[in-house]
């Protein structure tokens, strides 16, 4: 059944968001009417979009950010909503805020386009965004938002019916660098080895990450790094023999993606490349991706990733801090704000790295795994998708990863849990 929505002029932003919401989100088909009489007519579910209500439709009062084109500075006008400051103040509505508003700024990342801010990668860090300011940056709101607006519009119309949601638990895991010695020549290979006391390659784990994958019901997914020609960029190339045989068997037992390397970001005509290497490796058609570095331009980054034939993005996290960098846990399609339209690339929103609780937060293992607990309770109360972000090097104990080994394990079998 569909929903029927009211607004008094639709452009692009209000079909992105309610077709995000509604119909990504909540699997729900949405029609647009513009005609205050025809709209009267109409049966079966249906709200209120616009500067002032109709009939007794559930009204939600539409702010003017919703009717811009382009990006400029924006008066955000607060709201209080459940103790948070929530953009886009409106009066006399359903609710103290413009709920589509604030989750079209949210999904868009509008704030990255108008913050200078950087970190020394060129990345937004999570402290200059509104949902660390606001403190909401570990919760996935726009997902509760939609959770709630199902429950006005069927309070109002029982007959209102939503696709039930799952949570879903994504692990990936990003290959840098394939072997921590086994790569090497032969006299660092031996020095590295016996400075490891005689063990095998701390990072060579693909057949315990197989054997995990079993025990816990998962499918881990690759992403893996081809690049070589920045300094942070250390992979061992496409024409190594032992890193072939890596991608080859793991391609046999799960989902494997391209690590865009530092380097394409500098050349978008790399990501090409590194692509065409990892499908005559793999002998598959590569559509995943996640940035190395989580380096991310809006909106050259997704431009480059869609005219190579990405169709699924994993980059969007914050490097500095935990948590949703969109305030959603749910893959949602990218918007490009400057084009004003929606694309096709799917983004699957990533809620933790590794070096995230162990570098930028400075978390103890035990502080990680509460971390890791309190982002995974928030998804599944929402039924939304945990998207993990580990390497081969941290999953090992090993180095400055020594004793971390066990926050691996535990956010496994959190994520194996319904």
């Amino acid at each position: 059944m569909a929903l029927w929505v009211y607004t008094e002029k639709l452009n692009a932003r209000i079909a992105y968001v309610f077709k995000q919401l509604f119909g990504q989100f909540l699997g729900v088909e949405v029609a647009f009417c513009t005609d205050a009489d025809e709209f009267a007519t109409k049966a079966g579910a249906k709200i209120c979009y616009a500067s002032q209500a109709l009939g007794h439709a559930p009204f939600f009062k539409k702010h003017p950010f919703i009717d811009e084109v382009g990006v400029a500075t924006v008066d955000l006008a607060f709201a209080d909503w459940e103790g948070l400051k929530i953009p886009f103040a409106v009066d006399t509505s359903a609710l103290p805020f413009d709920v589509f508003a604030a989750s079209f700024y949210l999904l868009s990342r509008y704030e990255e386009y108008l913050d200078a801010e950087k970190d020394v990668h060129g990345r937004y860090p999570a402290k200059a965004s509104l949902a660390f300011k606001n403190v909401f940056l570990n919760r996935p709101l726009v997902d509760e938002w939609a959770s709630l607006l199902s429950r006005m519009i069927k309070q109002r119309f029982p007959e209102f019916e939503t696709k039930p949601r799952t949570f879903r638990f994504i692990p990936t895991l990003d290959i840098d660098r394939p072997y921590y010695f086994r790569n090497e020549g032969f006299l660092r290979k031996a020095a590295k080895y016996v400075l490891n006391g005689f063990k095998k390659d701390p990072f060579d784990i693909y057949e315990q990450v197989r054997k995990w994958d079993e025990e816990f019901g998962l499918q881990t997914q690759y992403f893996f790094l081809m690049g070589n020609k920045h300094a942070n960029d250390v992979s061992p190339g496409a024409n190594d023999k032992l890193y072939q045989k890596v991608i080859k068997e793991a391609v046999q037992h799960h989902h494997v993606g391209l690590h865009p390397s530092y380097y394409s970001n500098q050349n978008s005509g790399a990501i090409n490349k590194e692509k065409e290497d990892l499908e005559q490796i793999s002998g598959t058609t590569i559509f995943r991706s996640r940035q190395h570095y989580l380096m991310l331009q809006l909106p050259e980054t997704y431009r480059n990733l869609i005219a190579a034939g990405i169709r699924e993005d994993y980059t969007l996290a914050f490097a500095d801090a935990a948590g949703f960098r969109a305030s959603t846990c749910s893959p949602f399609f990218w918007y490009d704000l400057l084009q004003e339209q929606e694309t096709d690339l799917l983004l699957y929103p990533t809620a933790v790295m590794d070096q995230t609780l162990r570098r930028y937060m400075a978390l103890q293992p035990e502080e990680a795994v509460q971390e890791i607990t309190s982002l995974m309770d928030a998804i599944k109360n929402v039924k939304g998708t945990f998207v993990s972000l580990w390497h081969n090097e941290s999953i090992n104990d090993f180095g400055v990863f020594r004793g971390w080994k066990k926050v691996y394990l535990e956010l496994l079998r959190l994520g194996a849990e319904q």
